[in-house]
């Protein structure tokens, strides 16, 4: 029997904690101290959250919200997971070394179903990693340190965009209607058209930091410090002050949710005013929005 959509919350000291409204939490389940879960994705009936605790990369899926089941690897102290994303049926996990510029030691993981993780081989000498990734047009476009944009056709080998700056360095990317979005510091905005391409910058006012960009169904939200910027078409936007905003977002079931420093989880009916809900023992890093088969992993 398949489970309602619910919203899945990750962070410090292995936190796991899931709503179906955004609004009413379950108990945490906590992992050991000092292990972290960055990022997550929720795809196939199933959630993935990767993370670091010491030199290894840790991982967790489910298919209920309530089991587990845990597995880590070997990171060698620089190929750590920063960032996860669903598609063409299977979890990719982005990692690499944030430090060493040029020699970001860039890996990508690969499961279908969280059971057995595949390493790829590290694309030689990237300019810096890659964390967050939007699928659309049957291209993977990712954003990630020092303005770095790249695009693939496989997730495994990138092609960088070689205009690229440091100071267009894009925070988050979304897709929806045809085009790509990224944003990121003092209101970036940025557009592809095809994912390889990108249009001029837009900038709003210093200090409005972009974190999350959401498609919604029908325009794009991005949810920043001071202000909330949506747009139908990546091109076209109206700006709204905001209200307690949240360093990172998701959005279902007509319902945006965040979190905020220490373990503070947000909702919001317009991504303009938000309110606590809830409050989590550790720090939440992540939070999305997905389906679960309702099956208890492993």
């Amino acid at each position: 029997m398949t489970s309602p959509a619910q919203f899945i919350a990750v962070g410090y000291d292995g936190l796991r904690i899931t709503s179906p409204d955004g609004k009413t939490w379950s108990e945490e389940v906590l992992g050991k101290e000092g292990m972290t879960f960055n990022a997550l994705a929720i795809g196939g009936g199933r959630c993935l959250t990767a993370g670091i605790h010491g030199g290894r990369n840790i991982f967790s899926v489910t298919d209920d919200g309530q089991n587990w089941q845990d597995s880590d690897s070997d990171a060698g102290y620089s190929r750590y997971s920063r960032g996860v994303f669903f598609a063409r049926d299977r979890f990719y996990i982005l990692a690499g070394d944030p430090v060493t510029v040029g020699n970001a030691k860039v890996e990508i993981f690969t499961t279908k179903d969280g059971s057995k993780i595949e390493s790829h081989a590290q694309q030689e000498k990237a300019l810096s990693v890659l964390r967050r990734c939007a699928v659309g047009e049957d291209l993977f476009v990712a954003v990630g340190d020092r303005g770095r944009r790249a695009w693939s056709e496989d997730a495994i080998t990138w092609h960088d965009d070689e205009n690229s700056k440091p100071l267009e360095t894009l925070i988050d990317i979304a897709y929806g209607n045809g085009v790509f979005v990224g944003v990121g510091l003092h209101g970036l905005r940025m557009t592809s058209d095809d994912g390889k391409t990108w249009g001029s910058q837009l900038v709003g006012e210093e200090g409005e930091h972009l974190n999350r960009i959401l498609w919604t169904g029908d325009r794009f939200v991005a949810v920043g410090l001071g202000a909330t910027y949506f747009s139908p078409d990546g091109h076209n936007w109206t700006r709204e002050p905001n209200i307690d905003p949240p360093l990172t977002a998701a959005f279902g079931n007509g319902v945006f949710v965040g979190s905020n420093w220490k373990g503070r989880l947000m909702s919001s009916s317009d991504a303009i005013r938000w309110e606590q809900v809830h409050r989590c023992s550790q720090h939440v890093e992540a939070v999305e929005f997905g389906e679960l088969s309702g099956t208890a992993a492993g």
